[in-house]
């Protein structure tokens, strides 16, 4: 059966999180993803920059995750005979994915134009830190230091913390989904015109959408920004987080039917009746009183029965989980999202990892492969552009590219 992007072959020269995270949503749906690494180390993610079990060979779970699906070319391209190499294969190449800053992209001579006169019909997506253009455009960027930058952590906290960022890489994996989304919708243009074009995917740009809310409050109504921690944006003492006789609970209820659910269940019917308590104003101005009696009322029960006590009765509300808790939820047996991903080369075991955050009725996202280790497909890539195996064994041997054993 035929997936979205079948016969569709990407060059995927991308680093890290951000942009291999978008190579990887693609092969999930069918793409051909050439991933292009140095030779000598190949992705920093591989063993350099988040430690594991599997970094001592090259395989560090973060980039089992962001890589699913890929095939791994090492090739030295910045070397004549590994330019050359590379260019044939834009030839031949429907998007090429990068996240070179500007200059270096330049100075490899894999700028826009030049890969354009190579092939014109090319999709050309970039992810950067700030954009392409403009006097941020050569500066480095790691999520953290964006979500300084997009106002993330100005409205992340709380007064006694001061600003905080996240503890995971929403901005990474945003801008990695981003680019996904419009190197699909270039593709889509380009099925219908011929042509190819450049997309530019900036972080900074992909933080601020997170942050939609916040900016419209800002510029529509003037609204600073809050260090509110788990306090809901809307100030109601019924929506924040709580401690129970077992763990914590989150809850949003902050519309009047969600309140009263919220109060029944909890013994405290008689507050809705309450004119101290009746109203949102009334509630938000005897918060501390609010809050008190919530906290009493639940230390009754665990935070699993009482996820399980409100949800039915319509009110918002979760279990604080672990990463692990929320791996083992039965919901995840109807969705896709933790899928069984083979034992990468050289590895006993196979993984359930993050995939596709959605689902198909026909030819959804599938794990073809797992992770690739460094150059464990340069023989047969070359071979698919020509190149002989003598040739193959000299370039090796000269260092412009790199095969696994």
């Amino acid at each position: 059966m035929s997936k979205a992007f079948d016969g569709v072959t990407v060059l995927d020269l991308s680093q890290v999180l951000a942009g291999p995270s978008c190579g990887m949503q693609l092969a999930l749906l069918g793409a051909n993803i050439i991933k292009i690494e140095p030779p000598s180390g190949g992705d920093q993610m591989r063993n350099r920059v988040l430690g594991s079990q599997f970094s001592d060979i090259g395989m560090a779970a973060a980039f089992l995750g962001m890589n699913i699906g890929k095939r791994s070319l090492g090739l030295d391209i910045k070397s004549e005979k590994g330019k050359e190499i590379l260019f044939a294969l834009i030839k031949k190449s429907d998007v090429i994915l990068h996240n070179f800053r500007a200059g270096v992209v330049d100075r490899l001579g894999l700028d826009y134009d030049n890969v354009r006169a190579i092939n014109p019909s090319i999709v050309y997506t970039v992810i950067s830190g700030f954009g392409a253009k403009g006097p941020r455009s050569a500066d480095p960027a790691y999520d953290g230091a964006v979500q300084a930058a997009a106002g993330m952590m100005a409205n992340n906290g709380t007064a006694e913390s001061g600003p905080l960022r996240t503890g995971y890489m929403p901005v990474d994996l945003m801008t990695g989904m981003t680019a996904a989304y419009a190197t699909t919708a270039a593709l889509l243009r380009k099925q219908k015109t011929g042509k190819g074009q450049m997309v530019d995917v900036a972080m900074l740009d992909c933080a601020i959408t997170l942050g939609s809310a916040n900016f419209s409050r800002s510029e529509v109504d003037d609204i600073p920004d809050m260090l509110i921690g788990n306090q809901s944006i809307a100030g109601a003492p019924t929506a924040s987080s709580f401690p129970t006789a077992e763990g914590s609970i989150l809850t949003a209820a902050i519309m009047p039917k969600h309140v009263e659910a919220f109060f029944d269940e909890l013994g405290l019917r008689e507050m809705v009746n309450d004119p101290k308590f009746a109203t949102p104003e009334a509630r938000i101005e005897n918060k501390e009183i609010v809050r008190d009696a919530m906290i009493e009322a639940l230390k009754s029960d665990t935070a699993e029965n009482w996820e399980k006590r409100l949800a039915p009765r319509g009110v918002p509300v979760a279990k604080i989980n672990s990463v692990k808790e929320t791996a083992s939820l039965e919901q995840l047996q109807y969705r896709n999202i933790l899928t069984a991903v083979p034992a990468a080369k050289g590895m006993a075991n196979g993984y359930k990892l993050p995939g596709a955050p959605f689902t198909n009725s026909e030819d959804g996202p599938e794990v073809m492969r797992p992770a690739p280790v460094l150059g464990q497909h340069t023989v047969e890539i070359l071979e698919e552009i020509g190149i002989d195996k003598s040739a193959i064994s000299t370039l090796a041997a000269e260092g412009v590219i790199c095969k696994a054993d």
